[in-house]
């Protein structure tokens, strides 16, 4: 008997048949393996056909090359205090509205709309080079556009929101194309509009509302204050008019607690007042389900709802102050201070004394604590200013400078970095600068905050100013609108120019200026600065 231990032995007791087994066992892997062979060889072919194939039938999206300047010129008309930025092409860069009114460039426009000239021309320009995306003629006078209006139209698009002549017109942001138009004799003094309500006539889209007031009325001449709602679908009156009963009220503001309730604020000559949009689309016969907010209303007028916020005779502006992680606050400013309100406790973080203020203050991030901080401009008389940055957190002041100025003088910007601080922009004119007729605008870097770079520019009658990204993440730029004013009625034959500059292109054609005087530049610290601001990346995050 063959030893069970050795079963390789065993095949071969049994003669040619064990071994005939065997071979034909190799025969049938040799086979099987070369199938297996085959199938990976068709299978990786298949794969490298698709790749292929799609590789050409749809192509990487090939990102837009844009000008880092670029200039969109009218000769002979005037402009308005807008500017705009949406994306209009869905190229994903932003593209640029602004609204002029001019007798020539735009005859054919006007005519073609069936209007006479001069009429108004809303117009979108390409954020990449500058040309123009679609103009739309609208009879004048112009008196207010919002941009960014939601549900407007049967497709319930975004657009622009026009308030001209006798019309509300809106229109649509990719083509430029009238949505809907509808005489607004509701509304004939109202101003900016309260926008992207949630759906109140249940047609599935966002509506708006307008507020009417007159901020020179006077005690013999009194304005009823009555606050209108609109079908963003079709621009109907919906519900009836709400009688706000308040006077004496020169600007209003849209505002959202932690808790998503949305409020109306209105500033009057006697303070800072809030009332509840919810409470005012009820009055109006409306259900819109829209949250209150409990703190506020445990302290609201049992007759009209009204919050008292701040009271003041001498209240100038109040802005949103949006925190990182934080409910918003409330920024207010009077004729000598500044003070931050806590929407959450309706109590003051601080108060900070302050001359007349040049120009709307700008929020930014200056010391990287997640508060964020105010750069303000002060007038101290003789065409100067002084320019300061206020803890958002204490009101204390963490920076600050001195320039000369000039009257049409546009506010402060600022874009944020990935390293969570912000550079800041400003304009004016150093003091190395008095005899020179060109104006400046002026780069801070937090980290280098004892040095400006200093570049003279040939802009004057600056109308409107803004910085921002143009691209997700990137295409950090400033726009520039100059030329007459429209609001002024200007008669002056000049071009309107809107210009669109790289901020990183600024570095290279500016001079380091320093912050004092007394302290010499030197070239390490000039390169330093230089490096800095060209290492920059920027963030979307506001």
């Amino acid at each position: 008997m063959a030893d069970a231990s050795e079963p390789l032995k065993i095949g071969e007791t049994e003669g040619g048949v064990a071994k005939e087994k065997s071979c034909a066992g190799r025969l049938g892997l040799s086979h099987l393996s070369g199938w297996r062979t085959a199938a990976l060889l068709l299978s990786l072919f298949l794969c490298l056909l698709v790749v292929f194939a799609f590789s050409f039938i749809l192509p990487c999206p090939v990102r837009p090359q844009y000008h880092s300047s670029w200039n969109h010129t009218l000769p002979d008309a005037v402009t308005y205090d807008f500017l705009a930025v949406e994306d209009t092409n869905e190229d994903k860069v932003l593209d640029v509205f602004f609204i002029y009114k001019d007798a020539d460039a735009s005859r054919n426009t006007c005519l073609a709309a069936d209007l006479f000239a001069p009429c108004l021309v809303l117009t979108a320009v390409d954020g990449t080079d500058g040309k123009p995306l679609w103009e739309r003629a609208l009879a004048p006078e112009f008196d207010w556009v919002e941009c960014g209006v939601k549900g407007l139209g049967r497709k319930g698009k975004s657009g622009c929101l026009v308030a001209h002549a006798d019309n509300l017109t809106a229109i649509d942001k990719q083509s430029g194309g009238i949505m809907w138009q509808r005489p607004r004799s509701p509304v004939i003094n109202g101003n900016l509009p309260l926008i992207n309500f949630p759906d109140l006539n249940s047609d599935g889209k966002e509506d708006f509302a307008v507020l009417t007031y007159n901020p020179e009325a006077t005690s013999f001449t009194p304005t009823p204050t009555e606050l209108v709602f609109f079908s963003g679908q079709s621009g109907d009156q919906i519900g009836s008019r709400v009688d706000v009963e308040v006077i004496g009220i020169f600007a209003h503001l849209q505002f959202r607690t932690s808790n998503g309730a949305p409020y109306l604020l209105l500033l009057t000559d006697s303070g800072l007042y809030a009332v509840s949009l919810g409470r005012l689309a009820v009055l109006a016969g409306l259900d819109s389900g829209m949250k209150r907010e409990r703190s506020w209303e445990e302290t609201s007028d049992d007759h009209n709802g009204f919050v008292a916020l701040y009271p003041s005779a001498s209240l100038k502006r109040v802005l949103t102050v949006y925190g990182s992680g934080s409910p918003a606050s409330l920024l207010i400013q009077t004729d000598s201070s500044i003070s931050l309100l806590h929407t959450d406790s309706l109590k003051m973080a601080w108060s900070t004394n302050t001359s007349a203020l040049l120009s709307t203050p700008t929020f930014g991030q200056f010391d990287k604590d997640g508060f964020p901080d105010i750069m303000i401009e002060e007038n101290t008389g003789n065409n100067s200013k002084r320019v300061r940055v206020l803890s958002g957190r204490s009101g204390d002041v963490l920076w600050q400078v001195d320039l000369l100025s000039w009257t049409s003088n546009p506010r402060p910007a600022s874009v944020l970095t990935l390293n969570t601080y912000s550079v800041f922009m400003l304009w004016g004119q150093s003091h190395s600068n008095q005899t020179n007729e060109k104006h400046s605008s002026f780069l801070l870097h937090p980290r280098y905050a004892k040095l400006l770079l200093e570049r003279r520019s040939s802009a004057h009658n600056i109308v409107s100013f803004k910085a921002t990204l143009l691209e997700r993440g990137r295409h950090a730029a400033y726009l520039v609108l100059s030329g007459p004013d429209g609001r002024q009625h200007s008669s002056n034959s000049e071009p309107v120019i809107l210009s669109k500059r790289k901020i990183k292109m600024d570095v290279r054609e500016s001079k380091v200026y320093g912050v004092s005087s007394e302290e010499p530049i030197s070239e390490d610290a000039e390169s330093s600065v230089r490096e800095a601001f060209h290492r920059l990346r920027f963030s979307d995050t506001q």
